[in-house]
This record gives C-alpha cells, structure tokens and sequence, in this order.
C-alpha cells in the first residue's frame, strides 16, 4: 500500500541540466496537481479507515490533504469517490503485483507463439504460485478496514474493480496462450475473479474482517479449496 500512498510527484528539476527528472511533468502545474491528486488520495484512505466511507466530509478531506474544498471538486465529484479511488488503486496494485511475479511467457525452441502447446493448466499453475507468493488477505485489509456501506456508488465501486481485475488477467492469458480465443481466455478469467471474490465474502462472513490466527487459517482454506476445485476444470 506504501508505494501506491507515497508516489508523490514532486516536479523539481536535475541538478546538472535544470531538465526535469524522468517520469515527471514538465510543466510545474501539471506537477502541484498531480501532488494535491496523489494527497488527496491518501487522505481520502486514511479518513475512511478512521470514520467509515460514508462519514468523510469534503471539509475533513480538504484539511487532512493541506488543500481547499476547491481543489477536492477539481479532482472528485465527492469525498466518497476520492475514497473509491483509493481503494480502486489499492487493489489495482496488488492486482499488478501478482501478475508482475508472473514468469516471463516462454516459446519452446522450434515453435512460435502461435504454435506453442503452452496449455491452460500451465498457466493456471504459474498463477497459483503468484499468488501464493502474496499474503493476499493481509494485502488487502486496508479494504475491509473501510466501512463500505450498501450504496449504489459502492456497487458500481465493487464492478468497476472486478471489470479491471478481469481485463488486465485477460491481458496476461491472451499473451500465454495465443491458441485460445479472446472470449475462451475471457471466460477464464472471469472465473478465476468471480471465485476470488466468492472466497473474499466467504471469508468476511465467516471472520467479520478479522485478521488473527483464525482468520488467516479460514482464508487458505478458502483459497485452497476454490484453486483445487478450478484447477481440476482447467487440467481436464
């Protein structure tokens, strides 16, 4: 969560050259927005985890992030859509994560992509092991640490998440396994997010959120049983 938090962009130029550094804005404008955005952001974390999402004020966002209620509305329609947007970048990141300890896709010597007989069940094992490298529960507690109330904006917030979580896996399939189509590799990924999703409110209703022993436990067995029970579809 640090990384996503912390990147804030601080438009000052090199020593040597008076260039601005690589991979920040030219312009010192562009600079101060993308700062007060990034604080913003982080404000809009640290407030719903105290008070709940649907108590932050754009009063409290403004003072929190050092900016005026001005600024906040030249970013966000709300303080709740600054929290989503924390949130939304949260997951993203862990989402990257797991795809980015990946192993690089490979081509066996003689064959193109094309022609590879890289299977399903060997992807689905490499994400396995991705994920396994991720305490993913802990990952994501800032998450359930947030008290998401039962509203529409919510519920888009949740579709809008699992919409990019399924098209930047698609992305990494369709790159592994270039003789499936994009609506069979869609297929699969989507499966594989919905019963991450399905393991996450398992877990939630059976722990209320709680990350202790318990809850660890409960969650690999969760995830446990959804991975053995897919991998058995994707190897058949």
């Amino acid at each position: 969560m640090d990384h996503v938090l912390t990147t804030l962009l601080s438009g000052c130029a090199d020593d040597r050259s008076g260039e601005p550094r690589s991979g920040e804005p030219k312009d010192k404008r562009e600079a101060i927005r993308l700062r007060n955005r990034r604080a913003i952001i982080a404000a809009a974390g640290e407030l719903a985890t105290e008070l709940g999402t649907d108590r932050v004020t754009v009063n409290e966002l403004a003072a929190r992030a050092g900016v005026s209620r001005r600024t906040i509305f030249n970013h966000f329609p709300s303080a709740q859509d600054a929290v989503f947007e924390y949130l939304s970048e949260l997951v993203a990141g862990l989402i990257d994560g797991v795809l980015r300890d990946l192993p690089e896709p490979t081509t066996p010597k003689g064959t193109t992509a094309a022609s590879s007989d890289v299977s399903l069940g060997d992807v689905y094992r490499q994400l396995i092991g991705s994920l396994r490298t991720h305490t993913l529960i802990e990952e994501l507690q800032p998450v359930f640490s947030v008290d998401l109330q039962d509203t529409p904006a919510a519920s888009l917030w949740g579709f809008r998440v699992t919409r990019t979580a399924v098209d930047r896996l698609n992305e990494v399939l369709r790159e592994r396994l270039p003789r499936h189509s994009s609506f069979e590799t869609h297929l699969v990924a989507t499966t594989l997010i919905n019963s991450f999703a399905e393991c996450l409110d398992e877990w939630v209703a059976r722990t209320g959120g709680g990350l202790d022993e318990r809850g660890r436990r409960i969650w690999d067995e969760l995830l446990t049983t959804a991975l053995g029970v897919l991998g058995r579809g994707f190897d058949s």
